[in-house]
Protein backbone atom coordinates (compact mmCIF):
# COMPACT_ATOMS: atom_id res chain seq x y z
CA UNK A 1 0.00 0.00 0.00
CA UNK A 2 2.72 2.33 0.72
CA UNK A 3 4.62 2.15 -2.37
CA UNK A 4 0.71 2.99 -4.05
CA UNK A 5 0.37 6.03 -2.02
CA UNK A 6 3.56 7.72 -1.14
CA UNK A 7 3.42 10.70 -3.29
CA UNK A 8 0.13 11.55 -1.51
CA UNK A 9 0.51 13.39 1.41
CA UNK A 10 -3.08 13.11 2.48
CA UNK A 11 -3.27 9.08 1.66
CA UNK A 12 -0.07 8.64 3.17
CA UNK A 13 -1.35 10.50 6.21
CA UNK A 14 -4.72 8.82 6.90
CA UNK A 15 -3.13 5.01 5.88
CA UNK A 16 -0.19 5.87 8.35
CA UNK A 17 -3.01 6.50 10.89
CA UNK A 18 -4.62 2.93 10.47
CA UNK A 19 -1.38 1.51 11.45
CA UNK A 20 0.81 3.69 13.26
CA UNK A 21 -0.95 4.61 16.53
CA UNK A 22 -0.45 8.28 17.18
CA UNK A 23 1.88 8.59 13.73
CA UNK A 24 5.13 8.29 15.95
CA UNK A 25 7.07 6.19 18.03
CA UNK A 26 7.85 6.96 21.85
CA UNK A 27 9.98 9.10 21.63
CA UNK A 28 8.30 11.07 18.16
CA UNK A 29 6.37 14.55 18.48
CA UNK A 30 2.60 14.18 17.37
CA UNK A 31 1.82 16.67 14.34
CA UNK A 32 -1.63 17.84 15.76
CA UNK A 33 0.72 18.56 18.93
CA UNK A 34 2.35 21.78 16.96
CA UNK A 35 -1.25 22.61 14.16
CA UNK A 36 -4.32 20.58 14.36
CA UNK A 37 -6.30 19.69 11.39
CA UNK A 38 -3.38 17.95 9.71
CA UNK A 39 -1.95 21.32 8.93
CA UNK A 40 1.74 20.39 10.65
CA UNK A 41 3.81 17.87 8.11
CA UNK A 42 4.09 14.53 9.60
CA UNK A 43 6.57 12.84 7.41
CA UNK A 44 9.72 14.97 5.80
CA UNK A 45 11.45 14.87 2.02
CA UNK A 46 14.57 16.74 3.72
CA UNK A 47 16.15 18.21 6.41
CA UNK A 48 19.40 21.05 6.44
CA UNK A 49 19.93 23.78 9.21
CA UNK A 50 17.03 24.17 10.79
CA UNK A 51 14.80 23.85 8.31
CA UNK A 52 12.62 20.65 7.03
CA UNK A 53 10.61 20.33 3.94
CA UNK A 54 7.06 18.08 3.72
CA UNK A 55 6.47 15.50 1.13
CA UNK A 56 5.42 18.18 -1.09
CA UNK A 57 8.56 20.29 -1.10
CA UNK A 58 7.34 22.77 0.99
CA UNK A 59 9.72 24.41 3.53
CA UNK A 60 9.43 24.89 7.21
CA UNK A 61 11.36 26.40 9.99
CA UNK A 62 11.58 22.95 12.62
CA UNK A 63 10.95 24.90 15.54
CA UNK A 64 11.04 21.33 17.65
CA UNK A 65 14.86 20.59 16.71
CA UNK A 66 14.93 16.67 16.46
CA UNK A 67 11.75 16.76 18.97
CA UNK A 68 13.72 16.77 22.56
CA UNK A 69 16.09 19.21 23.55
CA UNK A 70 18.04 21.45 20.69
CA UNK A 71 20.39 20.53 17.99
CA UNK A 72 23.06 22.77 18.18
CA UNK A 73 24.91 21.74 14.42
CA UNK A 74 21.39 21.54 12.78
CA UNK A 75 20.24 18.77 10.47
CA UNK A 76 22.73 17.26 7.21
CA UNK A 77 25.48 19.50 9.09
CA UNK A 78 28.44 18.95 6.57
CA UNK A 79 31.57 17.99 8.26
CA UNK A 80 29.18 15.41 10.60
CA UNK A 81 27.64 13.96 7.92
CA UNK A 82 30.92 13.28 5.96
CA UNK A 83 32.26 11.81 9.14
CA UNK A 84 29.17 9.61 9.91
CA UNK A 85 29.49 8.16 6.22
CA UNK A 86 33.38 7.50 6.58
CA UNK A 87 32.76 5.57 9.48
CA UNK A 88 29.15 3.80 7.95
CA UNK A 89 31.68 2.63 5.36
CA UNK A 90 33.62 1.08 7.21
CA UNK A 91 31.25 -1.07 9.48
CA UNK A 92 28.99 -0.07 11.73
CA UNK A 93 27.19 -1.94 14.50
CA UNK A 94 30.01 -4.40 15.10
CA UNK A 95 30.57 -6.27 18.55
CA UNK A 96 33.51 -4.76 18.58
CA UNK A 97 34.32 -1.23 19.31
CA UNK A 98 36.24 1.58 16.88
CA UNK A 99 39.56 2.95 18.75
CA UNK A 100 37.69 5.98 18.22
CA UNK A 101 36.19 5.14 22.04
CA UNK A 102 39.36 6.22 23.31
CA UNK A 103 39.78 9.56 21.94
CA UNK A 104 36.04 10.35 22.78
CA UNK A 105 36.82 9.16 26.39
CA UNK A 106 40.01 11.42 26.46
CA UNK A 107 38.27 14.68 25.52
CA UNK A 108 35.81 13.80 27.89
CA UNK A 109 37.76 13.17 30.52
CA UNK A 110 39.21 16.78 29.53
CA UNK A 111 35.96 18.48 29.71
CA UNK A 112 34.82 16.76 33.15
CA UNK A 113 38.36 16.33 35.23
CA UNK A 114 35.92 15.27 37.99
CA UNK A 115 35.43 11.82 36.31
CA UNK A 116 37.82 9.15 36.57
CA UNK A 117 36.84 6.91 33.90
CA UNK A 118 33.89 6.90 30.89
CA UNK A 119 30.99 4.74 30.40
CA UNK A 120 29.56 4.51 27.36
CA UNK A 121 26.07 3.77 26.48
CA UNK A 122 23.68 3.66 23.29
CA UNK A 123 20.23 4.75 24.47
CA UNK A 124 18.75 7.24 27.08
CA UNK A 125 16.98 4.20 28.85
CA UNK A 126 20.62 2.57 29.08
CA UNK A 127 21.97 5.34 30.52
CA UNK A 128 19.71 5.77 33.35
CA UNK A 129 19.74 2.01 34.07
CA UNK A 130 23.81 2.25 34.55
CA UNK A 131 23.25 5.27 36.47
CA UNK A 132 21.01 3.99 38.55
CA UNK A 133 22.90 1.03 39.07
CA UNK A 134 26.52 2.35 39.65
CA UNK A 135 24.74 4.89 42.38
CA UNK A 136 23.12 1.82 44.03
CA UNK A 137 26.14 0.17 44.05
CA UNK A 138 28.47 2.99 45.20
CA UNK A 139 26.34 4.20 47.88
CA UNK A 140 25.17 0.75 49.07
CA UNK A 141 21.59 2.08 49.34
CA UNK A 142 18.28 1.01 47.02
CA UNK A 143 16.51 4.29 46.76
CA UNK A 144 16.94 7.22 44.14
CA UNK A 145 15.74 10.18 44.05
CA UNK A 146 14.87 11.61 40.59
CA UNK A 147 14.49 15.26 39.47
CA UNK A 148 14.18 16.98 36.47
CA UNK A 149 14.30 14.97 33.44
CA UNK A 150 14.56 11.27 33.90
CA UNK A 151 14.48 10.31 30.29
CA UNK A 152 11.17 8.46 28.59
CA UNK A 153 10.93 5.21 29.50
CA UNK A 154 8.35 3.92 32.04
CA UNK A 155 10.98 3.00 35.33
CA UNK A 156 12.20 7.02 35.20
CA UNK A 157 8.99 8.35 34.03
CA UNK A 158 6.83 7.07 36.92
CA UNK A 159 9.44 9.72 39.19
CA UNK A 160 7.38 12.65 37.57
CA UNK A 161 3.93 11.61 38.67
CA UNK A 162 2.38 13.34 41.85
CA UNK A 163 0.23 10.43 42.34
CA UNK A 164 -1.04 7.10 41.04
CA UNK A 165 -4.16 8.65 39.56
CA UNK A 166 -2.06 10.17 37.11
CA UNK A 167 -1.29 6.92 35.47
CA UNK A 168 -3.31 5.37 32.74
Amino acid sequence: MYKKIKNNKKKLQNYAHQIIPGLSGLLGKRPEMYLPGGKWPTYYSKAKGINIWDLNGKKYLDFTMVGIGTSVLGYADEDINNRAIKVLKSGSMTTLNPPEDIELAEELLKIHKWAGSVKFCRTGGETMSIAARLSRAYTKKDKILFCGYHGWHDWYLSANLSSKKKIK
